[in-house]
Order: C-alpha cells, then sequence, then structure tokens
C-alpha cells in the first residue's frame, strides 16, 4: 500500500487528538499505518517536519479554507458559526494542548486566531458595527467558542447555539 504524504499529516493530527503530541512519533504512526517507518523518511526529513506540516494542514483546513469559503459564498455570521461549532473539535483541543507546551506553535495558533477572529470582525462589520465594536465583538465571540469547544463533552448545561443567540443580539 501507498502512502502519501497527507496520509502521514492525518494520522499524526489523528494521534494528536486521541493521546496528545507525545504519541506523534514516527514508530507509532508506521505501526498504526502498517508500513514501515521508511515510508516516512519518504515524505520527511524528521518528526520536526511533519509537526510543522500538521500544523500547516491544519491551518488550511480549519481556518483559510473556512475563511475563503465564507468570504466566496458572501455567508453570515451566524453561518460561520454553525459550521464552527459542528465540526471535530479533538484535533483543536489537541492543537491547544500542545500549544501550552510548545512556544512556537503557541505563536502560531496566536496567528491563526487572529485570523479567525479577523474573519468574525469582518461579519460584524457588515452587521453594521464599527471596527472597534466588531473586534470587541469578535474576541468575545472567539472566547465563548473556544470556552465551548474545550468544555462540551464534560459539561451538557453549555448551550453554544443560546450563547451565540445572545451574543448576535447585544
Amino acid at each position: 500500500m501507498q502512502l502519501t504524504r497527507e496520509d502521514w499529516v492525518k494520522a499524526g493530527l489523528n494521534n494528536l487528538a486521541e493521546a496528545g503530541i507525545h504519541e506523534v512519533r514516527v514508530e507509532i504512526l508506521a505501526r498504526k499505518l502498517k508500513i514501515s517507518k521508511g515510508s516516512f523518511y519518504h515524505y520527511f526529513r524528521d518528526r520536526k517536519e511533519l509537526l510543522d506540516s500538521m500544523m500547516d494542514y491544519w491551518e488550511d483546513y480549519a481556518t483559510k479554507q473556512i475563511i475563503h469559503s465564507i468570504e466566496q459564498d458572501n455567508s453570515s455570521l451566524e453561518q460561520l458559526l454553525h459550521i464552527s461549532i459542528n465540526r471535530d473539535k479533538k484535533i483543536e483541543i489537541g492543537i491547544y494542548a500542545w500549544a501550552k507546551h510548545d512556544p512556537i506553535v503557541a505563536t502560531r495558533l496566536v496567528d491563526i486566531e487572529e485570523q479567525r477572529i479577523n474573519c468574525i470582525s469582518r461579519l460584524y462589520q457588515r452587521r453594521g458595527l464599527t471596527l472597534s465594536e466588531a473586534i470587541d465583538r469578535a474576541r468575545l465571540t472567539y472566547l465563548t467558542y473556544v470556552g465551548w469547544m474545550t468544555r462540551f463533552e464534560s459539561n451538557t448545561n453549555f448551550d453554544i447555539d443560546k450563547m451565540f443567540v445572545i451574543l448576535l443580539s447585544i
């Protein structure tokens, strides 16, 4: 079976989500993928290159593609929020946990968060808010999402739909 670079990246992200960054190792991924470690080195110089590729891949599909789609389709803030709360959160939670222990990942995560917040801000501006108001509201909306994302499985009393209705009506 011939694996692609993307297969390795996805396997790394899945292991990150399931077990944390310490379990994203060549030997473990090769075993899960049922392939020799040599396949890994066909695509990557080392583990660091895999980890960088994982962040690139995640940023692209979990942020850039969504922002591009929202802007191309002239979608509403409500549509963006609906997309966000219906995505699988485990990889995202894994990224946040990883960022706590890796300053380079933490810096990249801040950049990614700012892309997301800027997108939300533009959507608030379309609703008539000033730039300053839109940025503040976007940060509050994003923090609500992040807080919910980290707690939704443990505490079912957090009703994200209700929280977003309140945020959108303020």
